[in-house]
């Protein structure tokens, strides 16, 4: 069944799975020898200045090949950084490329194509479940997720067959809280499909831990420039060689490295060295999965972090959420950090009613002795209307809720 169901995926798909499947037994030298050919022709073609946004806003065509009707079609960013970035991507085999690398990032956690997903990620549309034959995909509109609809989502739920809950990462507990934790536990989940944020390790490990339920977690971004999938047995991210090439280059945050891409992709708009905004810390250990790149973690963006009280530029995600063997998410059911001011935070904590918040907030400052902390403890931390929790606001640039 799951070849009859691959097989009308299309020519692409299937050439983008093998070229997947070969490039993980490649060695270093094969990916460099694969990547410095495409890379280089890019180069010769556009030049080695790092673009940014407004480069493909206002010289769109410069950097777009093959860009006429029925070939490509218009995509925009979601601007979650800003303003929206529209460009043009290839028509045709763009979504077949997309399906082989996500079907195997999502085989982690044993899904094959067009098992049955549950999608609550922030797809806003009229009605509280919407169903997308094309993807065997259900789709719940956060936007319908009021109080008087939750006892309707909680028995709608209860009817689907076994299936992959398809998340945002600040939105997965979201949705355990909509449908209430004793009801989640029942639900006949196969896996979590988790993408499009950082996803914090320790959160990830507890909840594994707790639920008994696996994540297929990664990174990559509306551009389709880079795409890498957080493995399993490093906890790192491997940067597939085959989608797109990827530098890593300094950063003002202490620790990180602005993440630089630039895609494979033929027709519609060519990404060049392009600074997607994103930081990572560089990788400590080794991992035997593959030859990819890797890195140990992606933090977020840079306006995801915090200035210390000496004015220097910090991520937060290290600190914060990195110990995945900490006491602290024993006790912490929720967090939020908040600044208004340099060198101090101010912390909002769901906490367990028996949590001992004496010493969460004693190893909280014990980590991060390098700005005041403040401790809020609240009933509930706040979503956005598509379900999104804010891990971290940045008052200071009128970020407060």
């Amino acid at each position: 069944m799951t070849a009859f169901r691959e097989a009308l995926l299309g020519p692409s798909y299937w050439y983008h799975r093998r070229l997947i499947e070969q490039s993980k037994s490649w060695s270093s030298d094969e990916i460099r020898e694969y990547q410095e050919d495409r890379f280089g022709r890019l180069i010769r073609r556009y030049g080695t200045e790092i673009t940014r946004k407004e480069d493909y806003r206002q010289h769109l065509g410069r950097y777009s090949r093959w860009d006429a009707p029925l070939l490509t079609h218009t995509v925009r960013t979601g601007g979650t950084s800003g303003q929206p970035l529209r460009f043009t991507a290839d028509t045709l085999a763009r979504r077949q490329k997309e399906r082989a690398y996500l079907f195997d990032i999502w085989s982690q956690v044993g899904y094959a194509p067009h098992d049955l997903r549950v999608a609550y990620r922030g797809d806003v549309h009229e009605g509280l479940v919407r169903y997308n034959r094309l993807e065997n995909l259900w789709i719940i509109s956060p936007s319908a997720t009021m109080e008087r609809d939750l006892d309707t989502l909680r028995s709608w739920v209860c009817t689907v067959p076994p299936f992959f809950l398809h998340v945002h990462a600040s939105s997965l507990f979201t949705f355990i809280d909509l449908v209430g934790e004793d009801l989640f536990r029942r639900l006949p989940i196969r896996g979590i499909i988790a993408g499009s944020e950082a996803f914090p390790i320790a959160e990830q490990a507890r909840f594994e831990r707790d639920f008994g339920i696996q994540i297929a977690h990664w990174y990559g971004h509306s551009e389709y420039a880079a795409l890498a999938y957080n493995c399993r047995a490093c906890r790192g991210f491997h940067f597939y060689p085959t989608y797109g090439y990827v530098e890593f280059l300094p950063s003002e945050t202490e620790d990180c490295q602005r993440v630089i891409a630039t895609s494979f992709n033929r027709i519609g708009t060519q990404f060049v060295r392009y600074d997607t905004g994103d930081l990572a810390t560089a990788a400590t250990t080794t991992c035997t999965a593959n030859q990819f790149r890797r890195v140990d973690a992606i933090v977020g963006r840079a306006q995801e972090t915090f200035t210390d009280s000496e004015g220097r530029r910090r991520s937060l995600f290290g600190y914060i959420f990195g110990d995945e063997k900490s006491i602290l998410w024993d006790h912490i059911q929720d967090l939020q950090v908040v600044q208004d001011r340099p060198g101090a935070l101010r912390v909002r904590l769901v906490t367990d009613p028996a949590s001992n918040r004496a010493q969460i907030e004693q190893t909280l400052r014990s980590r991060m002795p390098m700005a005041t902390l403040e401790f809020e403890y609240v009933p509930v931390i706040e979503r956005s209307a598509s379900g999104k929790r804010r891990y971290f606001v940045d008052a200071m640039a009128g970020g407060e809720r």
